[in-house]
């Protein structure tokens, strides 16, 4: 299970963005994950659901937007968007000679990072 080690070089990426400072903490991850990226997007959300519940990053939230892979077919001539990868097929044609042209990468795109003032110790005690 190879989401295990994205999840946690996302992690890893993360805290190395996060500005010196009391207060600052990462909110969110925002990744965009290819079709034909190789990754199962339930397998990283529970890998980095794993890895983050001991790290700074415990509590952010994982936003995953799905890009369709793009093939080309030298037959059609022509580049087709596939919703899933799970046959690399020309949908004009059938033939099974395309390229994959995008929609294999896994890309962190946004890492969201919020500012929390330090909590006054009679909100936490309740004094």
């Amino acid at each position: 299970m190879h989401e295990l080690g994205i999840a946690q070089e996302l992690i890893e990426t993360a805290l190395a963005a996060l500005p010196p400072g009391e207060g600052m903490r990462v909110a969110a991850l925002y990744v965009q994950l290819g079709a034909a990226a190789g990754v199962s997007e339930a397998e990283l959300r529970f890998g980095f659901e794993v890895m983050s519940s001991s790290s700074p990053l415990a509590g952010a939230r994982l936003e995953i937007e799905a890009m369709p892979a793009v093939v080309y077919c030298p037959v059609c001539d022509g580049e087709f968007a596939l919703a899933e990868a799970t046959c690399a097929c020309c949908p004009m044609c059938g033939t099974a000679a395309v390229q994959v042209v995008r929609g294999k990468d896994l890309t962190l795109a946004k890492i969201e990072i919020v500012n929390e003032p330090a909590r006054d110790p009679a909100d936490v005690f309740g004094a």
